[in-house]
């Protein structure tokens, strides 16, 4: 019986680890969607934690995801030009990470503050986390997807992509945005209130004023 090359050991294992890390980031990102959507207000402490795993286990994809490359590159002379599927993977990748660090650096922090974010705060929210969820989705369909790369290429993939994150805003703008909303201090009682005493206030200044 032949023996296995060592590249097809070493392949295996970056293989392995990479999917556990596509796991962990799953897992932490559930974690992360509960504390924003079943908490009310939101817990900050677990949300943020959930933040920092996806953040490592991100990393941690593009180490081993790299990995993978370098060694098809050296071994069976993978050409990143003539792979449209490939190409696309990184692309989307690359949206996933700059959007998860847009996600973390605007709008996390906001929804997590005692004080009561904007709506503007909560709507990017909304867009960033369906971009996030739009992006891992089909990141992942794109490693499956061997079969559909004579079929669409480079262009079709990123036209599908498009769509389908077009596709998670326009759902998460109908359905996950008022569920934002009510899990954040936006959403509690005092501040509905406080925000309609707010508007109240302004329209009868304005009557004032006419």
């Amino acid at each position: 019986m032949p023996q296995p090359h060592l590249y097809e050991l070493v392949r295996s294992v970056l293989i392995f680890l990479h999917l556990a890390c596509l796991i962990a980031a799953g897992i932490s990102i559930a974690f992360g969607d509960y504390a924003i959507l079943r908490h009310r207000p939101v817990n900050r402490a677990l949300m943020l934690k959930a933040s920092r795993a996806v953040a490592w286990s991100l990393l941690a994809l593009w180490l081993t995801g790299l990995s993978v490359i370098a060694l098809d590159m050296s071994t069976i002379a993978l050409s990143l030009a003539k792979a449209p599927k490939l190409q696309a993977k990184l692309t989307v990748v690359a949206i996933l990470s700059l959007n998860g660090f847009l996600l973390h650096r605007y709008t996390l922090h906001a929804l997590g503050e005692s004080k009561i974010p904007a709506e503007s705060d909560v709507r990017l929210a909304a867009i960033l986390g369906a971009v996030s969820a739009a992006s891992w989705g089909y990141a992942v369909f794109l490693g499956v997807a061997k079969a559909w790369t004579p079929i669409l290429g480079f262009n079709g993939f990123m036209a599908l992509y498009v769509l389908a994150v077009l596709a998670a805003i326009a759902v998460s703008l109908r359905w996950v945005r008022p569920l934002l909303l009510d899990h954040s201090p936006l959403g509690t009682p005092n501040a509905r209130a406080h925000a309609r005493n707010d508007g109240m206030a302004a329209e009868d200044l304005n009557a004032a004023m006419g």
